[in-house]
């Protein structure tokens, strides 16, 4: 076992990934003593996610309208490597949107067209109305699949005509989508929150959204919303290793213009 364990060393060391190595241990050693803090009662501050705050205001403004709310992850498949996540973060921020409307007995809407999240969306959505003390109140239909893109694009259009709901969210995976829903949920007066980390959907999001999560605020927003300890651990070691790389890279190109290049040498290593 050990021979084993010091051939695994030598093979890290020789392929150049000695450095690395230190990086993947600074990264656990960041998460349990982020992940201690946080079951001690005295977690990492998280920064305020504003358009998080904004969902409670968005479902209560529904409330007083007597309109629904509209939610939609975009067309991000759950089974994607790069997609997956956003929507997996998407379907935590639902869950606490199911819970508001539940609490504030507003109707619920979403458009998707992923099959293959449909199963963990309904679980999720039944578990925010159980947690309310309202199950009854839970109706898989008010999951509406629709088979593509351009199909669900076509059917949020139809949703916003016949039903003008008083609120938008669009969270997720999002492509050209987020302008045409975006443009129409402006024009029936909806409050609109948005978020995204498809950065080149972003600019779109922000014209037309009063809302916004940008880039990696969506996973955040998770961990914002329950306080669940491993996730705002995941969430501040992330944050704390990346300071601390930037520090190394700004220390490395200052020592690299004096002639000292031990960063360099060390990233080699």
């Amino acid at each position: 076992m050990q021979t084993a364990l010091m051939l695994s060393v030598q093979s890290i060391l020789i392929e150049g990934r000695g450095s690395s190595l230190i990086v993947l241990l600074l990264v656990l050693v960041l998460f349990y003593a982020a992940y201690s803090m946080s079951k001690s009662g005295r977690p990492p501050k998280m920064r305020r996610l504003i358009a998080i705050d904004a969902i409670e205001e968005a479902v209560g403004r529904a409330a007083e309208m007597g309109k629904p709310v509209h939610y939609t992850p975009g067309i991000s498949g759950s089974l994607s490597s790069w997609q997956g996540p956003q929507m997996v973060a998407s379907i935590s921020i639902l869950g606490y949107v199911g819970e508001l409307c539940a609490r504030y007995d507003v109707p619920l809407i979403i458009n998707m067209a992923q099959a293959d999240a449909i199963p963990l969306m309904e679980e999720t959505l039944r578990l925010s109305y159980l947690k309310e003390g309202k199950p009854e109140r839970f109706d898989p239909k008010m999951i509406r699949y629709q088979p593509s893109q351009s199909t669900m694009v076509t059917a949020i259009l139809g949703t916003f005509q016949r039903e003008r709901p008083a609120a938008n969210m669009m969270i997720g995976g999002l492509y050209y989508e987020s302008v045409v829903i975006g443009e129409a949920a402006n024009f029936i007066g909806a409050m609109q929150i948005g978020g995204t980390a498809n950065t080149h959907q972003l600019p779109f999001i922000v014209a037309t959204c009063d809302y916004v999560l940008i880039g990696e605020e969506l996973y955040a927003a998770a961990a914002y919303i329950s306080k669940e300890p491993m996730q705002v651990a995941s969430i501040a070691s992330e944050d704390w290793i990346k300071f601390i790389l930037l520090a190394i890279t700004l220390l490395g190109f200052i020592l690299e213009v004096v002639g000292i290049p031990v960063v360099s040498s060390f990233l080699k290593w």
